[in-house]
């Protein structure tokens, strides 16, 4: 049996983590690798519900799940790879479903936040970093300040804090500079 290989992407918003989960799934495919891509329910980002999509613009085929344990339920065993994005969005359960694909020689990419806008870990990422094999770790550019930003911070009142697994699915729509910017550890307490 082919033993399991997990990969994670992690970052703040706005640092390319969709865009680089979209490249290792296209550069599976001309490899010749059978790939399956996940995304949960609530990203309708760009009004787009069967694609991946990156701030940049590129995209590849996914399909929306609601719950982890979805993603079981409709990965195909001959599958080399399930990459799952935004994958903060699916709580802690998504610790026991990675470790089933695991365990069926499947390689996982993950790809999500690491931290909350307020720096707090955010399950189940820290988590499934700790798990991984390969983690990499990207940064955006602070919007104060131009230095390498490794947090993501709400600016704005008008969207109230609410638990996005509860939340319309519109609400990650929503998220825009003039909500969330990406700040540096120097920037970050300024308002």
């Amino acid at each position: 049996m082919k033993t399991g290989y997990l990969e994670v992407i992690a970052g703040p918003m706005y640092s390319g983590k969709t865009e680089e989960l979209i490249r290792l799934v296209k550069r599976a495919v001309l490899g010749k690798k059978r790939v399956q891509v996940f995304k949960h329910a609530i990203d309708t980002r760009y009004g787009v519900e069967n694609k991946l999509y990156s701030h940049s613009g590129i995209t590849v085929h996914s399909v929306r799940v609601k719950k982890a344990v979805d993603i079981l339920k409709i990965t195909h065993t001959h599958s080399h790879i399930v990459a799952i994005d935004e994958a903060q969005w699916f709580g802690p359960d998504l610790i026991a479903v990675t470790d089933r694909l695991l365990k069926s020689g499947k390689h996982v990419i993950i790809a999500g936040l690491a931290l909350t806008f307020d720096r707090q870990p955010f399950v189940p990422i820290p988590d499934l970093m700790a798990l991984a094999e390969r983690v990499t770790k990207l940064t955006a550019v602070c919007t104060l300040c131009g230095a390498d930003a490794m947090f993501h911070k709400r600016v704005t009142k008008e969207v109230p804090h609410v638990n996005p697994l509860t939340a319309d699915p519109g609400f990650v729509s929503k998220l825009d500079t003039s909500v969330f910017q990406a700040r540096c550890r120097q920037c970050f307490d300024l308002p």
